[in-house]
This record gives C-alpha cells, structure tokens and sequence, in this order.
C-alpha cells in the first residue's frame, strides 16, 4: 500500500542555515512510516499489544534538494522489499514542482519484545508486498 502525505516547512524546522534540518526531515520521515503502518491496520500500539515490533535496522536519507521556510511538500511512502524477518520502505519527499527534495530507504526487522528475538515479517505486513513494483 502507498500512502502520501503533504506538510509544509514551518519555523521550528529551519536551521542557522535558513533551510529545513537534516533532523526535521527524519522526523517528517519517521511520522510518515507510522502513518503507514497504521493505515494497514498495525499501528505500533497493536504491535505492543501482542509483543512484536518493526525495529529499524538500517535507515538510509539522500537529501538532494534543500526544503525552505513556507514551501509545500509531499511524502511518499511504499513497500519495498521484504525478506523472510525484515522489510524495506522507500520514502521520496517531493516539492510542489514535483521535484525530489530526499530519498530514504528504512529496513526493519520483525521482532520479539518478549524472547528478544527477530522473527518472520507477520502477514499484515507481508501482504502489502506481495504485489509492489518499485519505481
């Protein structure tokens, strides 16, 4: 499943610079990634509630165009890839010229709260990347 979400560059994200933060961008990044996970009926709540967890394993941020006071942009998130315990999301953050301000790619692995392990991707995850195509 894709989702896409806009948000605009307010004040608390610019830097001395007078750009967006490399931090802000992880963060609008971060809040994206639990959008995602709740609009495929897991939320992190869910999640504790039966001991499992989606922990970042690797995150991986291009920033390719700086984000300014005022504009408009859209995050877009989709599946990636999936092995057998982990699964790959791929977020773009685009300007509202449509052009690619950054490019992330975040690897989790499923994990056992409880035994402190990794385990299989569950199937509310699995399911939505049965049928991705990356673009």
């Amino acid at each position: 499943m894709k989702i896409s979400t806009e948000i605009q560059v307010m004040n608390e994200d610019i830097d001395i610079f007078n750009h967006m933060n490399y931090k802000r961008y992880i963060e609008h990044l971060e809040n994206e990634r639990a959008e995602w996970f709740r609009s495929i009926n897991i939320p992190f709540s869910a999640m504790v509630a039966r001991n499992i967890a989606a922990v970042i394993l690797k995150l991986e941020v291009e920033y390719v165009k700086e984000a300014q006071l005022g504009e408009r942009l859209t995050i877009k998130t989709k599946p990636m890839k999936m092995g057998t315990k982990s699964f790959s999301l791929k977020q773009v953050i685009y300007n509202e010229n449509n052009e690619v301000m950054t490019k992330s790619i975040c690897t989790f692995v499923m994990f056992d709260t409880s035994t402190r392990n990794s385990i299989p991707v569950v199937e509310e995850i699995a399911r939505h990347f049965h049928h991705s195509k990356i673009t």
